[in-house]
């Protein structure tokens, strides 16, 4: 009857153990808390070469990066300075941009500085974005997705986020104002967020009259 006893129990014991490995090894779903930025914004532009550009199966043509930055508010993290690049695409050279796809944010730097006027880039635009890419260690990419995007606060925070191609467009809204909106993913960041991931819908609007007048909104879901 004893080693009944002990028996059972054995089993009982393995049993056990082998649900606490299973449960530990399956794969949780992520919390999803809400997720807004709110930040003013300039952004400059670089010419570059003609090369294609594939967007939901069709071919455009890029021409140009508009990097930039500013400042604002998250949820999670306060006050937060924010840099990006999109390289914009057209159907024909002689035609306005019809979208734009992300470019990484981290070879904003090594974009010429041609000592024009604005909107193209001037000494001393990116200096800082140049420290915090080491400082932050932030990547080219996260696997397949380009890094297009950083938002990070002064307590070593970020997060890192992509545009999701063909996802929004621009928009005139009026005769100085273009507006601009889609999706992004989140794909990691820095400090609490080392390992989210999220999704947010994005809007804004540039002054095509003053680069130093632009605006980027995003809300969405984090889980970090």
């Amino acid at each position: 009857m004893k080693k009944n006893i002990l028996s059972v129990t054995k089993a009982l014991l393995v049993i056990f153990t082998l649900t606490l490995l299973f449960t530990s090894c399956k794969k949780e779903k992520p919390h999803k808390i809400s997720f807004e930025v709110n930040t003013k914004t300039w952004y400059r532009v670089s010419p570059t070469m003609p090369a294609p550009v594939i967007v939901n199966g069709k071919t455009y043509i890029g021409f140009a990066h508009f990097p930039g930055g500013g400042t604002g508010h998250a949820t999670h993290m306060g006050d937060v300075t924010i840099y990006f690049n999109q390289l914009t695409y057209t159907d024909a050279l002689d035609a306005p941009p019809a979208g734009s796809v992300a470019a990484p944010v981290t070879a904003i730097p090594g974009y010429p500085i041609f000592g024009g006027p604005l909107p193209l880039i001037q000494q001393g635009d990116f200096t800082e974005l140049a420290s915090v890419i080491s400082a932050l260690n932030i990547p080219a990419n996260v696997y397949d997705k380009i890094v297009n995007s950083v938002i990070y606060n002064d307590d070593g925070d970020a997060v890192f986020l992509t545009a999701i191609a063909g996802t929004g467009g621009t928009f005139p809204i009026s005769k100085s104002l273009v507006g601009f909106n889609g999706k992004a993913k989140i794909v990691g960041g820095r400090g609490k967020f080392s390992h989210a991931e999220g999704e947010l819908d994005y809007d804004g609007y540039f002054n095509i009259t003053n680069p130093n007048d632009a605006e980027y909104n995003a809300e969405g879901w984090i889980s970090y």
